[in-house]
């Protein structure tokens, strides 16, 4: 099998090439049978490296120990949902899964846009094909995944995968991050597309619109779950620390969020056109930076491919796009004056040029806080360490005038604000801010007993009070335009409130949808705020002794061990108690992989409340059970951070969701029909080897041969093979 993924992979390597050349002809002549050329040679790329990722899957599900990649990255005794993780494991693997998504985000934008802006279509397919290219190159030439057997501890097993990696959080987050990188290729396309065509209209805005929210909606996923693992399987109580590689993907979420507010004026008013192609340029060049210093050894994380040898390649790439996208920025930036100006500070395109500018300063004390230790060392030879405190010192302040400006960009009029504006839009949410927060703060502060459990610094204080008011004011502000709008519509159409509601936002699905991402973030700004006031303690007791933490008592009562198939789990008995009484009962615990003992993993409890989480966490023990450390956290409204991230997920389904028009767009005549058909025939060809698997596994005929195989070769039979009597 591996001899037909190494094939694949230079087939879709040649096609390609081919397809961008043909690509670029079509460009220039218009030449209707070089854009269907085009057209299909986006399919063709797109079905040789489903057919290659299909390949590779099989290879893992079927311990095919004979690929180097499948001995490295996973073992007989993973199940298969982790088989499935092993995929993007490494580096050649998470780069195959890349290429992917690429080729099947291009083949989907060629086939759905196959009539539709023939001045740029033939411009971005070649585009896309190029960046295919750079990316196959790799592939083929330094991280084949396909090579042979080298060197491995054990080539029956198989290594298997980092055990820190075993979970589902990252079986789920690595792929939602290298799908929100990977698509950005297409809205980059459409930005290159109009550069090189010289057409600053508004169509390669409406062409790129629902294409640039696929990125951000993935890099949102990744980001949240990258989070979620961090806090529950690395023990250290917390869900983001300003890691490098954490950084490296918050970046392009950063721009192109700018990018999506920024995208709106242009649209609206015909503004802004050199900096949104400028952010799209950055946007993309900023996920290719990420992949480099990840890949490249250049930072030290728990995330990275510290041993890679592909990060000269990846800088090559990486130079190669910033030089075509920002020559060809430079070369048209005459033609791209604005169509209008703006006509006042006070007034909606103002707030979001404020908040854009707010979004780049973001990016840049981020991209300076992760490249300038880097920097340091390498030309002057000292070591500087900047941690999360100095993160925090520069993104706090900046974090509470993007709440300003959220609340006050949703109020405030377009062109130009007036009094009559202001009196009808600010006076209710000024109101509630008023009413609202003193009486959030007092409630939770001597609810709870905040005060005498932690300390936190005036500034702590300060910047908390703060954001709570801001988030007020925003939360007031998306009600009450939810609730004009809601009103609107009953007295037009006399229907129910929740029918009322529900019509209004199905009808303006990318205004409402914005909306209630916007309360997301509302929802994760509150965790942020609760992070002033988080109380941390390292204790080490012995059996039966009781140690106190915030406004909780807890109890340690001693080991247990329990034995599964891939792991030994070490669980410590804690119950905590508040007021007197037994309020939860706890099980952190250490986990040792079979496969890696010398690894063992922290299996953190935590006990959620909309109010705080109680996070326990098993840092040692002695052999006998009689003591053992903890490290406790008391984190106010952590649970908000995931909740809020759920939110932002429905609204930005709402947003993208297509529209009745945009479906009958789709017209299905005979020749559309055999397109679809011929399109299925690829995909279905692509993913053959997946269903020669199940036949080989599943069924009586291919279990007697891989049977016979097995008893010929004296192999370990794996797991996922039925017993044969």
């Amino acid at each position: 099998m591996k001899l037909i993924g190494s094939v694949a992979l230079y087939g879709a390597l040649y096609i390609a090439i081919v397809g961008a050349a043909v690509s670029l002809v079509a460009g220039m002549t218009r030449s209707r049978r070089f854009i269907r050329s085009s057209q299909f040679a986006a399919y063709s790329t797109f079905g040789f490296v489903g057919l290659a990722s299909s390949v590779l899957m099989h290879a893992l599900m079927t311990h095919d120990f004979s690929i180097q990649y499948v001995a490295s990255f996973s073992d007989q005794s993973m199940p298969l949902f982790y088989l499935m993780g092993s995929m993007w494991g490494g580096q050649a693997g998470s780069l195959l899964f890349w290429t992917s998504i690429v080729s099947i985000t291009t083949a989907s934008c060629v086939y759905i846009n196959r009539d539709k802006y023939p001045d740029l279509m033939p411009w971005l397919t070649m585009v896309c094909l190029l960046v295919i290219t750079g990316l196959l190159l790799i592939l083929c030439f330094v991280s084949n995944p396909f090579d042979g057997f080298q060197i491995i501890d054990d080539p029956i097993k198989g290594k298997g995968l980092n055990p820190l990696l075993q979970t589902p959080k990252m079986v789920i987050h690595p792929p939602s991050l290298l799908a929100g990188m990977a698509t950005m290729t297409v809205p980059f396309g459409f930005a290159m597309a109009a550069l090189i065509t010289k057409n600053f209209t508004n169509t390669w805005v409406e062409a790129s619109r629902k294409w640039i929210l696929i990125p951000w909606f993935f890099l949102s996923i990744g980001n949240m779950l990258g989070g979620m693992w961090a806090y529950e399987e690395l023990g250290w109580g917390g869900y983001w620390a300003w890691d490098p590689v954490e950084n490296a993907s918050f970046l392009p979420w950063l721009t192109t969020t700018a990018l999506i507010h920024s995208l709106m004026i242009q649209e609206r008013r015909g503004m802004l056109k050199r900096w949104n192609l400028g952010l799209m340029i950055g946007s993309f060049v900023l996920t290719i930076f990420g992949t480099y210093i990840t890949r490249s050894g250049l930072i030290e994380s728990v995330h990275t491919f510290a041993q890679s040898d592909i990060g000269d390649y990846f800088l090559a790439l990486l130079l190669s796009v910033i030089t075509f996208g920002f020559g060809m920025f430079a070369l048209r930036w005459k033609h791209m004056k604005a169509e209008q100006r703006l006509d006042s500070p006070v007034s909606k395109e103002a707030t979001f040029i404020f908040n854009n500018w707010l979004f780049m300063a973001m990016t840049g004390v981020i991209l300076f806080g992760t490249m300038w230790p880097r920097v340091k060392e390498g030309f002057f030879g000292q070591e500087v360490s900047i941690g999360p405190q100095w993160f925090n010192r520069w993104m706090a302040p900046m974090g509470l005038a993007l709440l300003l400006l959220m609340g006050v960009g949703m109020l405030i009029s377009w062109r130009r604000a007036t009094k009559k504006n202001f009196k009808r839009n600010f006076i209710n949410p000024i109101v509630a801010t008023i009413i609202g927060t003193p009486a959030l703060c007092a409630g939770y502060w001597y609810g709870r007993g905040i005060s005498l459990a932690a300390e936190p610094t005036p500034n702590d204080i300060t910047y908390a009070i703060a954001a709570v008011a801001l988030i007020v004011f925003a939360t007031a502000a998306i009600v009450e335009e939810l609730w004009r709008g809601t009103a609107a519509r009953r007295r037009m159409h006399e229907e129910s409130y929740a029918m009322a509601l529900f019509q209004l936002i199905s009808k303006q699905r990318r205004r409402y949808g914005g909306y209630i991402i916007h309360f997301g973030i509302l929802c994760a700004f509150l965790a942020f705020a609760g992070n002033a006031f988080k109380i941390e303690r390292d204790v080490s007791v012995k059996r039966g002794e009781e140690f106190v933490v915030g406004d909780y008592t807890l109890k340690y009562n001693g080991l247990s061990e329990r034995n599964d198939p891939e792991k030994t789990l070490i669980i410590a008995s804690v119950d905590a108690y508040r007021g007197g009484e037994l309020d939860w009962k706890l099980a952190p615990g250490k986990a040792i992989f079979h496969a890696s003992p010398n690894m063992p993993t922290s299996e953190i409890d935590i006990k959620s409340t909309l109010m705080e989480d109680l996070y326990v966490a098993l840092v040692n023990y002695d052999e006998s059970g009689n003591q053992a450390a903890f490290k406790v956290f008391v984190a106010p409204f952590t649970w908000w951070f995931w909740f809020g991230g759920l939110i932002l997920i429905l609204g930005t389904m709402i947003a993208m969701w297509p529209t009745r028009e945009g479906l009958q767009s789709l017209r299905f005549t005979p020749a559309a029909v055999a397109r679809v058909a011929l399109f299925a025939a690829v995909v279905a060809l692509s993913f053959m080897p997946l269903v020669l698997m199940a036949v080989e596994t599943y069924t009586p005929w291919g279990n007697a041969l891989r049977y016979q195989y097995i008893v010929e070769h004296d192999v370990e039979r794996p797991p996922i093979l039925p017993d044969r009597q």
